[in-house]
């Protein structure tokens, strides 16, 4: 039998797993206490002010959605392959696994989309919006509190 302690690392990772397969946070909702954590940080640390009126994304991980369903939200064949990706037509992001560092990338994509207005598919040479999440993700992989 495993002691809470050691078998908390796993445990938690389901518990997520389950709540973020079948829950979404509506404009104005939060999501469960670490996913809401880590939306307020990447916030914070984006200098956004978190707004009610603005849908908050669904989020889906790994087996939470069937491969041929994420082919057709990304529009191409991913060869049964799912990947991290925030999806703007759908407000969606998917991890292929639960990660705090990926879910704090996706979320940073989510803000550039809904909260500045970016395109997330506008040539930019400097690959600005890429560079920003990726800053973000490395910092919660530095620290990991959220």
């Amino acid at each position: 039998m495993l002691s809470w302690a050691a078998g908390s690392s796993r445990l938690l990772p389901a518990l997520l797993f389950a709540l973020l397969s079948v829950a979404e946070a509506k404009a104005g909702e939060a999501y469960p206490p670490e996913v809401e954590a880590i939306f307020r940080r990447v916030a914070a640390l984006l200098h956004v002010a978190i707004r009610d009126d603005i849908p908050r994304p669904r989020i889906l991980v790994g087996a939470a959605i069937d491969p041929r369903e994420f082919s057709r939200l990304v529009g191409f064949d991913t060869g049964g392959r799912i990947f991290n990706v925030y999806l703007p037509e759908t407000n969606t992001i998917v991890l292929s696994e639960w990660s705090r560092p990926s879910l704090a990338h996706e979320l940073v994509h989510y803000f550039q989309v809904k909260y500045w207005g970016m395109d997330p598919w506008a040539d930019d040479e400097r690959d600005t919006a890429e560079r920003q999440a990726t800053a973000v993700e490395r910092l919660f992989r530095d620290d990991p509190a959220p």
